[in-house]
């Protein structure tokens, strides 16, 4: 019975809190993937890349729109840098290129392949910031991570546009 104080001390302040701390960025950074990954197969479907047509946003707005419903939908979750390109592979020397502005001449899908790909830089905070000296990312400081979703494109003729 006198050493039962220490033992829960140590149990929950030592293994306990720092697990959880860990498990919620996880699960958070799990939800911001999961939204890269929406993002880029809704920019796939999209008509266009950089502007909106016939109503319907481009692939690049449709990603900022994703993105940020995500964001605003969960607590501890920040979203920078996003990127939205377009990859494109040859299909005889698999020969890989990306641009991040709308193609200069139509698609030729005999040639190449086309894909969105969606990068951003994201952070995910703890859940109860533990106070140590040092800095541990998912303990004490948010946990960053570039995240990164391709999605082959359902239009490559909207990418002139």
């Amino acid at each position: 019975m006198a050493e039962l104080p220490v033992v829960l001390w140590v149990l929950f302040v030592l293994i306990a809190f720092p697990l959880m701390d860990l498990a919620c960025a996880f699960l958070r950074i799990s939800f911001l993937y999961a939204g890269v990954h929406y993002a880029s197969i809704s920019a796939a479907r999209t008509g266009s890349f950089s502007i909106p047509l016939d109503g319907h946003p481009s692939a690049q707005g449709e990603v900022l729109t994703k993105l940020g419903n995500i964001t605003s939908g969960f607590s501890g979750l920040a979203v920078t840098n996003i990127n939205t390109d377009i990859v494109i592979i040859r299909n005889d020397t698999m020969a890989v290129s990306k641009q991040a502005v709308p193609l200069t001449s139509p698609a030729d899908q005999g040639i190449n392949t086309y894909q969105i790909e969606v990068t951003a830089d994201c952070s995910a905070d703890p859940l109860v910031p533990i106070p140590i000296p040092v800095t541990v990312s998912g303990l004490n400081a948010p946990l960053t991570v570039r995240l990164s979703a391709k999605q082959y494109c359902e239009n490559p003729q909207g990418l002139t546009l």
